[in-house]
């Protein structure tokens, strides 16, 4: 089986997730939870970490790190042998607690990608099966086909706010004594206060929790904008061996996009960039999010400065548009085609 490209720079922010071998429990009860957050702070210290988030579900757990020092494996590698070491004594139980590398992937902490990331990461207590969110509900409510009704957007944002083992509750101001390895600094300067964190991370819960572009997160090595991923490609070994390399070769950015859209369209971005109903805009805002990893935001402002929610509006209605047409989605093949990227 090939192996998860490792890829340690300095100053490198990761997502980190490793789950337990089978999708065993790595958390048993609430001690096995705050032994590992010790362990994680000890990790902070030992290597000179900076921990931007995390969130411990039962059978894996997702961190947000920065590395100084280049040094990603080595602290994640104490992490998990340290705890497991623990777990097994204290269960009497022997064989490796964690499946195989734990997976990572570098990430643009220049511009929105950290934000939207973290707010991915502390969204997972809710993307769970009984909360209307199972794999077949998950595909169908991030094509915008399913919203949830009011009585379960209720039950996910008491489940968002009460769940223990994550630092949602530090980033939207529930709780205030901040652990003194977690460092908030990063992405609390990304938005104007812990209320608009806050009502970010709920907006997702009651209207939808669209994964988008992030749901590709298990094949990505990097994630950004296509000037960070080609600085990340220099780290990238030649081995065939290692998965997720190719990711790297085929995203695009938002310019191709607009020209390959042009192209089918035979009409300029200027001559309907602005025209209510238009396939072309909309059609250029989905292909942004699917292949160039582009926040809402950001499509936001290369559009012309529209408002990230009516972004994702237009994106959700020419999703569901795009199921049902035929010649829509012709049309949205040959731009693929154009633009060489797998779908």
């Amino acid at each position: 089986m090939a192996r998860p490209i490792r890829i340690d720079i300095a100053d490198g922010v990761y997502h980190v997730m490793s789950r337990g071998t089978e999708r065993c429990d790595l958390f048993k009860d609430d001690a096995d939870r705050i032994h590992f957050l010790d362990r994680l702070a000890e990790a902070q210290r030992r290597f000179r970490l900076f921990v931007y988030g995390y969130v411990l579900m039962n059978n894996h757990f997702h961190l947000l790190v920065c590395t100084p020092k280049a040094n990603l494996s080595k602290a994640v590698q104490w992490l998990k042998v340290s705890y497991s070491m623990w777990f097994n004594v204290k269960y009497r139980r022997g064989g490796p607690l964690f499946q195989g590398r734990f997976k990572a992937v570098l990430v643009d902490s220049d511009e929105s990608w950290l934000l939207e990331l973290s707010l991915y990461v502390h969204l997972n207590p809710v993307r769970v099966k009984e909360l209307g969110l199972g794999k077949k509900e998950k595909a169908v409510e991030a094509l915008g086909g399913l919203n949830p009704s009011p009585q379960v957007a209720t039950e996910r944002l008491k489940a968002l706010r009460g769940y223990r083992w994550s630092s949602y509750a530090y980033y939207a101001g529930y709780k205030q004594k901040v652990p003194e390895w977690l460092d908030m600094d990063v992405i609390g300067s990304m938005v104007e206060s812990q209320a608009a964190y806050r009502r970010m991370a709920e907006y997702r819960v009651t209207n939808g929790v669209n994964e988008g572009f992030l749901s590709k997160l298990r094949d990505r090595v990097a994630l950004g904008s296509g000037a960070f991923v080609d600085r990340i490609r220099m780290y990238c070994p030649e081995d065939r061996e290692y998965e997720g390399r190719r990711i790297l070769h085929r995203c695009c950015c938002w310019e191709d996009i607009v020209a390959a859209v042009e192209r089918v369209k035979a009409s300029k971005w200027e001559e309907f960039a602005h025209v209510r109903g238009d396939w072309g805009r909309a059609a250029s805002y989905y292909l942004a999010r699917k292949h160039a990893c582009m926040t809402l935001a950001e499509i936001g402002v290369v559009a012309g400065g529209v408002d990230y929610a009516a972004v994702s509006a237009m994106e959700k209605r020419f999703e569901q548009r795009l199921a049902t047409d035929g010649q829509m989605k012709e049309w949205i093949t040959q731009v693929e085609l154009i633009l060489n990227v797998e779908t």
